[in-house]
C-alpha cells in the first residue's frame, strides 16, 4: 500500500476511516517511500518497540542526579525584604576595557553591577539577566553570554558579528529573590495549574480536575504501559474511570502571598537596565572564510549559535540555507514524510509551511484544530507534513483523550525507512509548572525512543526544537524554561540528532519576545529545519 503502511501502526484504522477515497489515492502517490513497509522493517519494529537502552535503576538515578546538578542556582539568604532585592532601576552596567575601534570577530564584555532598591551593591548572585547585542536599523542581533560571579557582579560577553552599528541591551528578567520564589513554588505547588477531564457515561456527563499528581483522595489513575507515566483525575461519583473521554486546560491557582507578589510585579520583571554606554561602530574584517560544515545531525552548538543580520539567521553551527520561494521548499521536501510532535510553538512551523507553500494543502481530519492532529499533503510534489500535540500535561482546547499520544510511543510505532523520514520534536513549555523530575521522566523516555528509532533506521533525520523565550509570570517564566532547556540539551547530547537553537533565535531579535513569535522569526526557524533536511 505504499505510504499507508509507513504510517503509525496505531493510526492505520484512523486513516482508513477518516480519509476519503480521494485522499487515500493521493497519499498512495508518494511512491518514493515504498521500502519502509518491507517485511524486514516491520519485523524489526515489532521486535524492538518494547525495548529500551539498557539501564539499571542505579544508573537511571545517577543520570538524574547528574542532570539536576547542571541546573543548580545560587541560593539567596533568607529573610531578604523587597527593598533589599535587586532593582532594575538602580542596577547598571559598563564596558570592561573599552576600545576606540572594534572589528567583526572581536569580543566585548560589559560588567553588570546589581543594586538593590536603595541603590546599595548586592553581595550575592542568583539574578537572572538576559543580554543581547543588536541593531534594529540593520535588523541584526546576537545573544550575550552572562556569567554570575556570585558577588553581585556579572559579566556579559558578546561576539561582534556584523559591520555597522550595534548597542548592548541588558534586561533583568528576575531578581535572585524572585527566582528563589519561583523555584520554590515549582517544587512545592504542582497543583498551581490544573486541567479538566470530561467523563461521559450512559447519557450523563461530569467534569473533574485532573493533573500530573492525584488532585484528590479518590482518583482514577491512568498509567501508560509503554512509558510507565501516570495521569490522575478525580473520580466522579457514579462514573467508571473508563468514561474519561475528553481533556482541556483548566486554570491557574493563586500561589503568591502579598509579600511574595512584590518580588514578581510586572514593573520589575524583564525590565531593561539603564546605561550610559554609547552605540559602538564595528568595522569589517580584513579577510574572512566560511569554515562551517554542511548542516548534519550531531554537530556541537557553539555560543552564540548564530545571529541575525538583515532579518536572516546566520547559523554558527553549520551552513544554513534560505528557502526564499515555495519552490525551494517543495524541492527539498519532495518524497519526504515529516512528522512533528510537540506543542503549539512547533505547530507554528506547520502553519508557516501551509501558508507559504500553495501546493501544500491541509487534510481535514475532523478534529479540533488547536490540539490536532493536523495533516497536510502536497500531491504535486509527493510529500506530507503532520503535526501532533504531545501527551498531557497540555493546556489546550477541549479534545478527545484518544488523540493525545506520548511522543515516545509514537516513535516506537514508526517502522523506519530511508532518508525520506524526518522527525521533529519539541517538548517543554507545558512542563515548566511542575518539578523537574517529572520533565526528566518525559524527556528521557523520548530520548530512549529516539535511540531505538535510530538503531533500526539510522538514516532517519531527527530534529529537536529547543524552548522559546517569552514567559514572564510566576507560574511559568523564562527562568523555568531555561532550566528545562538546559536539561533537554544535556539529555540529547551525544546523539546523532540536530538541535535548532530557537532559544537564542527568540531572545536576540528586535521584535518583542513572546512564546509565539512573529512570522519572520518562524521563517528562520523553519529554514533552519529545512537546512538539515536538505543541507545542499
Amino acid at each position: 500500500m505504499g505510504l499507508i503502511d509507513s504510517l503509525y501502526n496505531s493510526d492505520l484504522q484512523f486513516y482508513f476511516f477518516e480519509f476519503s477515497h480521494i485522499i487515500i489515492f493521493q497519499l498512495l502517490t508518494l511512491r518514493s517511500l515504498g521500502k519502509w513497509h518491507t517485511p524486514a522493517v516491520m519485523s524489526s519494529l515489532s521486535s524492538n518497540t518494547s525495548q529500551s537502552p539498557k539501564t539499571s535503576p542505579d544508573s537511571d538515578q545517577e543520570e538524574i542526579q547528574r542532570l539536576i546538578k547542571l541546573i543548580e542556582w545560587p541560593e539567596v539568604p533568607s529573610g531578604v525584604d523587597f527593598m533589599s532585592s535587586t532593582s532594575p532601576k538602580t542596577t547598571f552596567y559598563a564596558f570592561l576595557h573599552p576600545q576606540e575601534v572594534y572589528h567583526v570577530g572581536d569580543r566585548i564584555t560589559v560588567i553588570i553591577s546589581a543594586r538593590d532598591h536603595y541603590g546599595r551593591p548586592k553581595t550575592y548572585g542568583g539574578d537572572y539577566f538576559q543580554a543581547k547585542l543588536h541593531s534594529p536599523k540593520l535588523k541584526a542581533g546576537v545573544t550575550g553570554s552572562v556569567i554570575d560571579h556570585r558577588n553581585g557582579n556579572y559579566s556579559a560577553t558578546f561576539l561582534l558579528l556584523w559591520p555597522g552599528d550595534a548597542e548592548v541591551h541588558i534586561s533583568l528578567v528576575h531578581s535572585s529573590e524572585a527566582v528563589s520564589i519561583i523555584s520554590r513554588k515549582r517544587d512545592s505547588r504542582p497543583d498551581k495549574i490544573y486541567y479538566l477531564g470530561y467523563f461521559i457515561h450512559n447519557g450523563s456527563s461530569a467534569t473533574v480536575e485532573c493533573n500530573v499528581q492525584p488532585p484528590g483522595p479518590d482518583v482514577c489513575t491512568y498509567r501508560d504501559v509503554q512509558s510507565r507515566e501516570e495521569w490522575f483525575c478525580n473520580r466522579p461519583k457514579g462514573f467508571p474511570c473508563s468514561a474519561y473521554q475528553e481533556h482541556s486546560a483548566g486554570a491557574r491557582r493563586p500561589i503568591l502571598n502579598a509579600t511574595e507578589q512584590q518580588f514578581l510585579q510586572k514593573s520589575i520583571t524583564d525590565q531593561t537596565i539603564s546605561s550610559t554606554l554609547r552605540k559602538i561602530t564595528i568595522l569589517p574584517q580584513t579577510s574572512s572564510t566560511d569554515e562551517r560544515s554542511v548542516c548534519r545531525p550531531g554537530l556541537p552548538i557553539p555560543d552564540p549559535s548564530g545571529y541575525y543580520y538583515q532579518d536572516v539567521w546566520q547559523s554558527h553551527v553549520c551552513r544554513n540555507r534560505c528557502f526564499t520561494y515555495p519552490s525551494n521548499v517543495t524541492s527539498c521536501l519532495k518524497g519526504k514524510v515529516v512528522y512533528m510532535f510537540g506543542d503549539s510553538t512547533l505547530r507554528q512551523w506547520w502553519e508557516y509551511l501551509i501558508n507559504f507553500v500553495p501546493s501544500l494543502q491541509r487534510v481535514d481530519l475532523h478534529v479540533s484544530y488547536a490540539p490536532g492532529p493536523l495533516l497536510a499533503t502536497d500531491v504535486e510534489h509527493g510529500y506530507l507534513v503532520q503535526w501532533r500535540a504531545h501527551q498531557r500535561p497540555l493546556s489546550m482546547k477541549r479534545t478527545r483523550v484518544q488523540e493525545l499520544r506520548y511522543i515516545a510511543n509514537e516513535l516506537d510505532n514508526i517502522g523506519g525507512g530511508d532518508d525520506g523520514l524526518v522527525i521533529v520534536i519539541n517538548c517543554m513549555a507545558h512542563f515548566v509548572f511542575f518539578p523537574v523530575t517529572f520533565y526528566l521522566q518525559r524527556i528521557r523516555n523520548i530520548r530512549n525512543a529516539v535511540v531505538r528509532l535510530l538503531e533500526r533506521s539510522p538514516q532517519t533525520k531527527v530534529i529537536i526544537k529547543s524552548g522559546n523565550t517569552g514567559f514572564f509570570y510566576e507560574h511559568g517564566s523564562d527562568w523555568l524554561s531555561l532550566q528545562l532547556d538546559t536539561l533537554m540539551r544535556a539529555v540529547f547530547s551525544g546523539l546523532p540528532v540536530a538541535l535548532i537553537d530557537v532559544w537564542q533565535m527568540t531572545s536576540c531579535h528586535y521584535l518583542p519576545k513572546g512564546t509565539h513569535p512573529q512570522e519572520i522569526i518562524i521563517k528562520n526557524m523553519v529554514d533552519s529545519m529545512l537546512s538539515y533536511i536538505c543541507p545542499e
